[in-house]
């Protein structure tokens, strides 16, 4: 894995991916923000990337459908459905799909870190638990 973490923002407000980019700059993230799912989905198909925002609510394909298209491309990119409409069975759909958190905006920096931060190790651990095989290290 680089050092470079790549994130990706999928909003279709663009004061909300203004917002990702400003927090997630700060912290030297490589950025890249997409207005809706099919523009997010070509650009995946292309790039890595370690970390995804998916707003929930989005014009076409809503952000659960975007998660699904996600983890069919890249299954070991962390998801994160962010939305301001928040129920429980959405929120129970998105971790059944794979998601790493549901975030409810407004959201704090912090949690943006946080989960973030969460994401990569969930990466890592995976990561290596897949390196050392079904039942682990060979000595």
């Amino acid at each position: 894995m680089s050092d470079t973490v790549k994130i990706m923002v999928i909003d279709d407000e663009p004061s909300v991916l203004e917002s990702f980019k400003m927090i997630l700059k700060i912290k030297d993230y490589d950025v890249d923000t997409y207005p809706d799912g099919p523009a997010a989905i070509a650009a995946l198909q292309k790039n890595k990337y370690d970390v995804a925002f998916v707003d929930y609510k989005l014009p076409g394909m809503d952000g659960l459908e975007v998660l699904k298209k996600i983890k069919e491309i890249d299954p070991d990119v962390e998801v994160c459905i962010v939305t301001a409409y928040a129920t429980e069975s959405s929120h129970a759909n998105a971790i059944t799909l794979g998601a790493l958190e549901y975030l409810r905006k407004p959201f704090l920096m912090e949690e943006i870190y946080e989960l973030v931060e969460r994401g990569l190790r969930r990466k890592r651990s995976k990561k290596a638990h897949h390196d050392m095989g079904p039942i682990g290290p060979i000595h």
